[in-house]
């Protein structure tokens, strides 16, 4: 990752791949073009990527123009293999024939996968990917039930390849709907279940052991292999410990840092809880604190938790192309979700979006209460969850100071109607030389804001409003806790630097955010948009770090 931004006449192709993975596919385009590389016919490395550039647009394109892209995309992958014969480009050329419409190619082509499989010669691709490539293969042969066996095969080479998996599960699934098929066969080849759990402290020594039972008989009925959660006493580390015996992946999200959620969650309850905290944090896959939070107990920071920790179970599920579910202990107060108020927030938000959840009713039996034994709520007046962009303009280190108002005019100007028209506008906006911060409640609108903002910029033909082409908008984004002025007009916190510093480590021309971001907006949203990890953080002293993810438009 980084900003550098070199001569477009020199950029090198593993920079214009990583522009194309991160969404400034435009961007990437124009580089590629620019560069050279477009008319390099001698170099099978320039057409492969040449495949993958023009098969990305053709996944952002609609009817005739989309099959057009899939068959240009196609002759460049089969260029490629004429001069460095690979499985990898010529099962490409197969599979975007087909979406191109070019049935009769893809099958003879995919035909000549098969038999250089079948031929004797090493071949540089693993197992999994050797047998993956024959499933595919047969598949666009019209040979289902044998692609079934191979792909089986394939995934006994790698059991635990979950991304691979995904990827290939992603490719059949887009051939099996261009063919009008069904995919349910593709069912028992897609991962474990991703989980979010939840549940109340109350949980007496007496209610464990038929409590232990009824989760592990949930956890394998519903196959789960991913959990996502806190570790307060009780429920949480009942449900987490039972995840580890299955030999589930434990992922930890913690409100504070572990000091102090020690303070609040663990060892005012006494007993045995400390302990197996700490086991579970031991055998845990990760580990996140949101915030460095100290002091009195912050409800925000368990709702920041709460969402972060949803919504890292349904982006883990979707990008492992599976299914994402809840498990929520719940005591046998009023409403559907007892009286745990922070478990009923999150049961509440994950039911409303449609997302599969599984109860289990456990009377509160310990002295814990229904807010635990954090000690008194001490929130913060001025503190609030909020989600804020950093929109920048990269590459004006080519523009003299005459350039700078047409910028104004022909791009910042657009830029700011464009704002003004959203349906949520943001509860903060303010602009500082080529910059503008924006803030909001939530991470929909915000996400909105920032494909509304690319959207204007990408439609503008900069080039001929006389400016430089290599102008790109840039966005980072965030979604923590802040402190808000008195007047609320400026936000103040170690969160309001976090989507700057995005911005700063970002690809031009993309919409970087940290996991925060990304973890709560797939929660959020069905399959508009896709999230990728493009790359790591570091935070400020008092903040911890991030994972970073770009945001790409999901293809059509």
């Amino acid at each position: 990752m980084g900003t550098t931004d070199p001569r477009m006449t020199s950029a090198p192709l593993p920079l214009i791949t990583a522009l194309a993975r991160s969404g400034a596919l435009d961007r990437a385009w124009l580089l590629f073009t620019d560069g050279g590389h477009a008319a390099d016919v001698t170099n099978p490395a320039a057409l492969a990527v040449k495949g993958r550039l023009l098969k990305d647009r053709a996944l952002r394109a609609q009817g005739a123009e989309r099959r057009a892209l899939f068959r240009q995309a196609a002759d460049a992958y089969q260029a490629a293999d004429r001069i460095s014969p690979a499985p990898y480009l010529l099962i490409n050329v197969a599979t975007l024939a087909f979406l191109g419409g070019d049935i009769v190619h893809a099958r003879a082509i995919a035909k000549t996968v098969l038999t250089r499989l079948d031929d004797d010669a090493p071949l540089a691709e693993t197992p999994y990917w050797l047998e993956a490539t024959r499933a595919e293969a047969l598949l666009l042969s019209g040979k289902t039930t044998e692609a079934d066996a191979a792909l089986s095969r394939a995934i006994a080479h790698d059991p635990d390849g979950w991304k691979d998996h995904a990827s290939t599960l992603r490719q059949f699934g887009m051939i099996l709907k261009e063919a009008g098929q069904p995919t349910l066969w593709l069912d028992p080849h897609r991962p474990p279940v991703s989980l979010h759990f939840a549940g109340h402290l109350g949980i007496a020594p007496d209610d464990e052991g038929w409590l232990r039972a009824a989760v592990d008989e949930w956890l394998e009925t519903a196959h789960v292999g991913f959990g996502f959660g806190a570790l307060a006493v009780g429920a949480d580390i009942i449900i987490a410990e039972a995840l580890l015996a299955r030999g589930a992946e434990l992922h930890v999200v913690l409100p504070v840092g572990r000091a102090a959620y020690f303070a609040q969650s663990i060892d005012l309850v006494g007993g045995a809880w400390r302990d197996r905290f700490t086991a579970c944090l031991e055998h845990a896959t990760s580990i996140s604190e949101v915030t460095q939070f100290s002091g009195g107990f912050e409800p925000l920071t368990v709702a920041l938790a709460g969402d972060r920790s949803m919504g890292a179970a349904v982006l883990n599920a979707r990008m492992l192309e599976g299914r994402a579910a809840q498990l929520i202990i719940a005591d046998d107060g009023d409403g559907p979700y007892g009286s745990g108020r922070y478990t009923a927030r999150d049961a509440i938000r994950w039911k409303a979006r449609g997302h599969d959840q599984h109860v289990i009713i456990c009377p509160r039996s310990s002295i814990v209460g229904a807010s635990g034994h954090r000690g008194p709520e001490q929130p913060v007046p001025s503190r609030r969850l909020a989600t804020i962009l950093h929109l920048t303009l990269t590459g004006t280190e080519q523009l003299s100071d005459a350039d700078w108002p047409l910028v104004e005019e022909k791009l910042f100007g657009p830029l700011r109607a464009t704002m003004a028209a959203l349906p949520d506008v943001p509860f903060l906006s303010r602009g500082f030389g080529k910059a503008r911060v924006l803030a909001f409640d939530d991470v929909l609108p915000a996400c909105m804001a920032a494909q509304a903002a690319m959207a204007c910029i990408a439609a503008l033909d900069v080039k001929a409003l006389g400016l430089p082409p290599h102008l790109a908008l840039t966005i980072g984004g965030h979604y923590g806790i802040v402190h808000a002025s008195a007047e609320g007009d400026d936000l103040y916190g170690a969160a309001v630097d976090q989507p700057a510093r995005a911005a700063v480590l970002a690809h031009p021309g993309s919409f970087t955010v940290t996991e925060n971001f990304a973890n709560a907006l797939a929660f959020q949203t069905g399959a508009g948009t896709i999230a990728e990890y493009v790359g790591d953080m570091d935070g400020a002293q008092d903040f911890g770090s991030h994972r970073l993810f770009a945001i790409k438009t999901a293809p059509h």
